[in-house]
């Protein structure tokens, strides 16, 4: 069995959450020892730079890419919008990615063609004019969501309006391609659920595998500390809300508590600059030494989809963490671990974990146990290995 898997950005270096689901999918469909060879293409953009260096030697995979200018023209988004496209995805377009992959189809005979998250899938129409493969589309999240929840909180009128048009055009496309391909592996629960509302195509909830590793958390540590890619809108937004919401009434009743904050372009949030206790480190090279360092994990995310893998991470190492709503999206956790519905909920659980080391233990080792029994390689392999033997045999 051949595979061919496309992805909007090169795997690595895993500088983010994204990064990090799409090397843990390609270790766990790499071990499968029915699969002869894996073509792994990806696009690559100024934000997004293929690092030859940086890629491992993996037995069967291939890597490749191509450059595509995915800036942002406003003309080409005015363009889009009055054709009612999708601008999300149709700047990922290009006619010489088009070119590279007919070729890589005449010289492969693939059998699976994967496309990682949502805006490869712009390419599914040509490559079905020169492959037989079957097509599997890896959902990291209901995209249009994410634009929808963006727009309804948006204050300004104008970006309201693009905003809901955006989240309209990419709604259509994303339902479009639900219904077009022959499989679907949601890495939420929640969003495989709401998959097959929409959708008769068979779906398989695969989740992100994360081993744990060796547990080094010192439950005595009061430090919070938060880490994502803060080019991505959600976790900005979340963060802001948290400084300006919650870290006023922990300060208040714990004066030298601190939070350190970690991420891509964490140094340019404004917000953040200035307020005592706030200690923003940019970009850390190894994140889970980076929440190693301290005691209390925060996900403060109010908008968003998909299970977030910087949360993953953290339950791995067992740290007890506190979460919203959307952060603990597509996540059945242990009762242990609550979920935050409310500011007030948020900060109360938080006080709580601040104030009982017992506590923290306790949550700490069970977010351990939860990921060592629901997110191993092992299951994964195990699952993944079945549903493309599924996928294919039709």
């Amino acid at each position: 069995m051949n595979v061919l898997i496309l992805s909007h950005k090169p795997p690595f270096p895993i500088i983010d959450g994204g990064c990090f689901a799409m090397t843990q999918f390609l270790k766990n469909i790499s071990s499968i020892e029915t699969i002869e060879k894996i073509e792994y293409f990806s696009i690559h953009t100024h934000k997004h730079p293929f690092i030859t260096e940086e890629f491992p030697e993996i037995k069967n995979v291939n890597f490749s890419s191509s450059f595509v200018d995915t800036k942002i023209y406003f003309i080409d988004a005015l363009i889009s919008i009055i054709k009612k496209k999708s601008y999300n995805i149709s700047r990922f377009y290009s006619k010489s990615v088009k070119k590279e992959l007919e070729q890589l189809c005449t010289k492969m005979n693939f059998d699976i063609v994967i496309f990682e998250g949502l805006f490869t899938t712009i390419y599914q129409k040509d490559i079905q004019g020169f492959s037989n493969a079957k097509f599997g589309y890896r959902a990291h999240n209901i995209e249009h969501e994410i634009w929808k929840q963006l727009a309804k909180k948006e204050r300004n009128s104008i970006k309201k309006y693009f905003l809901k048009v955006l989240a309209k055009n990419l709604k259509t496309k994303e339902l479009e391609l639900i219904n077009s391909v022959d499989f679907i592996l949601p890495l939420s629960s929640k969003d495989e659920v709401n998959i097959k509302k929409i959708s008769r195509n068979p779906s398989f909830h695969i989740p992100v595998s994360i081993d744990n590793q060796k547990q080094k958390i010192d439950f005595s540590s009061v430090s919070l500390c938060f880490i994502g890619s803060f080019n991505w809108i959600p976790n900005r937004e979340g963060i802001v809300w948290f400084i300006k919401n919650i870290f006023p009434r922990i300060k208040e009743n714990y004066p030298e508590i601190s939070i350190n904050i970690a991420g891509i372009e964490s140094e340019k949030i404004n917000e953040l600059k200035g307020i005592d206790g706030v200690n923003v480190k940019g970009f850390v090279k190894n994140s889970s030494d980076f929440l190693l360092e301290n005691g209390i994990f925060i996900a403060p995310l109010i908008s968003g989809s998909g299970v977030k893998i910087k949360v993953l991470e953290a339950l791995s190492l067992g740290l007890p963490c506190v979460l919203t709503e959307i952060a603990a999206e597509g996540l059945d956790l242990p009762t242990t671990i609550n979920i935050s519905k409310t500011a007030d909920d948020f900060t109360n659980d938080l006080l709580q974990l601040i104030n009982n080391e017992s506590v923290r233990k306790i949550r700490g080792l069970d977010a351990y146990s939860f990921i060592k029994a629901e997110f191993s390689d092992n299951k994964i392999n195990s699952d993944l290995k079945e549903c493309l033997i599924s996928s294919t045999s039709k």
